[in-house]
């Protein structure tokens, strides 16, 4: 599984203030500290900070925000408005850079906080009448203040497509890698879009790829799916199948695509010339799974050479 996370979310006891408190308060209590669209963490990179940890730092802490339970300890995320030079043994680092210390039980954690932080930052006026929001359930939800409307307003993702391209039809197989201009020189990727409205995800996944690279799609299969907070989308992987070898870069979106044999992947990453994904992303996951499928063995395995 993906950035999976095995808490109890304990979505029954969000309403309860002396409960969330009485938890925020306790000996078991761990805190994860977001500053500006960073994780605050110790020199040793422990991720968590203590309540009596908290109590010492003279700084001022966002509504709480109660993520879940589990093995008796309970979670929670808070944005520190002010970053204080004085602060011993900390330091900022940003999700993609905090993912790749942190272990996947803790991954689905750091997705988990920084998707609902993300969510209160843009969600401070009710998008009914205008009014100002504050913070309900434990976090999980806004309320406008205007009584008069007192709109309640819940988090939403936004899904996309994520779907590694394979064709079939010469000796060897092949897979479509492609990348943008704004990324790091050599890095490639798969294709992915937002999901529109009234289309399924299948749908997405063609029209993504004909958009993009000018393919047609002859089969769609489900892959895996994958939170991702930049700033809230849900990732929603697949494997697809073209006959197809031509490619068209229709609507720009993309600086350059192209067919990739196994081997031609393999060589390209050893000599340098090819960089994957983030080995945390389902764009990583996707290509590896393909990999595997052509090789058997993982690209973990040439990576570490």
């Amino acid at each position: 599984m993906i950035s999976y996370s095995p808490i109890d979310r304990q979505s029954h006891i969000r309403q309860s203030t002396s409960t969330i408190k009485q938890y925020a308060s306790s000996e078991n209590c761990l805190n994860l500290l977001w500053h500006k669209n960073q994780l605050i963490i110790r020199e040793n990179e422990n991720l968590y900070f203590s309540t009596q940890e908290l109590e010492k730092m003279s700084v001022t802490l966002s509504t709480s925000i109660y993520l879940g339970e589990h093995r008796q300890n309970n979670y929670f995320a808070y944005h520190l408005d002010n970053w204080d030079s004085g602060f011993k043994d900390l330091r900022l680092v940003d999700l993609r850079s905090a993912s790749l210390m942190a272990t996947d039980y803790h991954l689905g954690l750091l997705f988990y906080s920084k998707g609902l932080l993300n969510w209160h930052h843009n969600h401070q006026y009710c998008a009914k009448c205008g009014s100002e929001t504050s913070i309900t359930q434990s976090g999980h939800a806004r309320k406008c203040a205007n009584s008069k409307c007192a709109k309640e307003h819940f988090p939403r993702i936004e899904p996309a497509v994520i779907t590694a391209i394979s064709n079939n039809q010469d000796s060897e197989a092949k897979l479509l890698l492609a990348r943008q201009s704004e990324w790091p020189e050599k890095r490639y990727s798969v294709i992915a879009g937002f999901a529109e409205p009234g289309e399924s995800l299948e749908a997405a996944v063609k029209r993504e790829a004909l958009e993009e690279v000018g393919l047609v799609i002859d089969k769609v299969d489900y892959f895996a799916s994958q939170p991702w907070p930049f700033p809230s989308s849900l990732m929603v992987g697949f494997k697809s199948v073209t006959s197809q070898t031509e490619i068209t870069l229709i609507d720009q979106e993309l600086e350059k695509a192209q067919w990739f044999t196994a081997k031609e992947i393999e060589s390209e990453i050893k000599s340098g010339n090819l960089l994957m994904p983030y080995s945390v992303s389902i764009s990583w996951y996707l290509i590896d799974d393909w990999f595997k499928q052509q090789t058997g063995y993982s690209l973990r395995d040439i990576e570490k050479d």
